[in-house]
């Protein structure tokens, strides 16, 4: 059995790849061009170069795959070329799944996102049958993995595709940083912390990356399973972080009024120097509907497990104080050296 998965040197999915090779799976790892691949250092794996977008280069890594995973896409606030969103997330998964079909491969699992069902409201918790809801807000990054969502569904009309849509996953891997994961970094590195008011669901990322490869052995074809564990607001994970590594500081809870009036900072920062801003109006507008799931449905169906979030949490802060992410402080309270 060989598993071909894209976007292999991220975070989830780096960690997809360790867990198909726990399964005594064989793994070809799809990588760009000189990307960061230290997740998969050391692992035995066949690494191939290629792009989504590139056509011959992905027939070339597919072919002889049994499985696909398809997790390559673009995962960011904001882009000088926003263009990028539609053409790797959406035009990028229809080329994985054609050419899956073309070479009769057995079965896909397409990641799609919380994005897509998220944004429900707040008090409301997304499930697989909830409608996309955060296209008001204008995020790129919503949008085009809600239709890249839709092309699988369409797909598995005549193709044996299974659908998966993680959550915000913690644990280790983060190269990104995700923004999850740069506040926990700013949690240990900053004297006060300071947080939107939202929830969000959230999961070990080993859980979601076993929920992946579960879904590839008993996963409904044409079905959805929301990948996650447990709904917190930012302020209470932050406080949990500090709580692992036994520190105790001041998290604030930053007024929505105020939080807007950042976003549209941000949004002038970006347009007037086309680099990234910290914060984006359409972030603040997805934290106040926020990303809460019920998640049950692929802990009952693939048997996704549930690891508490304070161990996602430890396994996470060991991770960046290993790499180098946190300051010396912070490297003692979690007791651990960087690389």
């Amino acid at each position: 059995m060989r598993a071909l998965v894209t976007g292999s040197a991220g975070f989830i999915g780096s960690n997809v790849v360790r867990a198909l090779l726990d399964d005594g799976i064989e793994v070809r790892a799809l990588t760009l061009p000189g990307e960061d691949a230290r997740n998969l250092r050391g692992l035995d794996i066949e690494r191939v170069i290629g792009d989504v977008t590139d056509r011959d280069s992905l027939r070339r890594a597919m072919r002889g795959c049994d499985w696909v995973f398809h997790l390559a896409a673009i995962y960011a606030l904001w882009l000088p070329r926003p263009s990028r969103f539609r053409a790797v997330n959406v035009e990028g998964t229809r080329n994985v799944l054609e050419l899956a079909r073309e070479l009769e491969v057995a079965r896909v699992v397409h990641t799609s996102s919380i994005a897509r069902f998220g944004g429900q409201g707040r008090g409301r918790r997304a499930t697989e049958a909830s409608s996309f809801a955060l296209g008001p807000t204008g995020d790129r990054y919503a949008a085009s993995k809600a239709e890249a969502h839709e092309v699988a569904v369409l797909a598995a009309r005549d193709q044996d595709v299974t659908i998966v849509a993680p959550c915000g996953p913690i644990g280790p891997g983060d190269v990104g940083p995700t923004p999850t994961g740069r506040l926990l970094i700013a949690a240990l590195s900053l004297p006060v912390v300071a947080v939107t008011r939202t929830v969000t669901n959230f999961a070990h990322v080993r859980d979601i990356a076993r929920a992946h490869v579960a879904a590839a052995r008993v996963g409904v074809r044409g079905e959805t399973y929301l990948l996650g564990h447990e709904d917190l607001t930012l302020a209470s994970l932050a406080r949990r972080a500090l709580a692992v590594v036994g520190l105790d500081r001041p998290v604030i809870e930053v007024p929505s009024v105020l939080a807007r009036i950042a976003g549209r900072v941000g949004d002038l920062y970006g347009g007037l120097t086309r680099r990234a801003p910290p914060l984006t109006g359409a972030a603040v507008a997805i934290a106040e509907l926020g990303l809460a799931a019920d998640c049950s449905r692929a802990v009952r169906e693939l048997g996704m497990p549930q690891t508490p979030i304070d161990d996602a949490l430890r396994d996470a802060l060991e991770w960046f104080a290993k790499a180098g992410y946190l300051r010396d402080r912070g490297l003692a309270r979690v007791g651990a050296t960087p690389t």
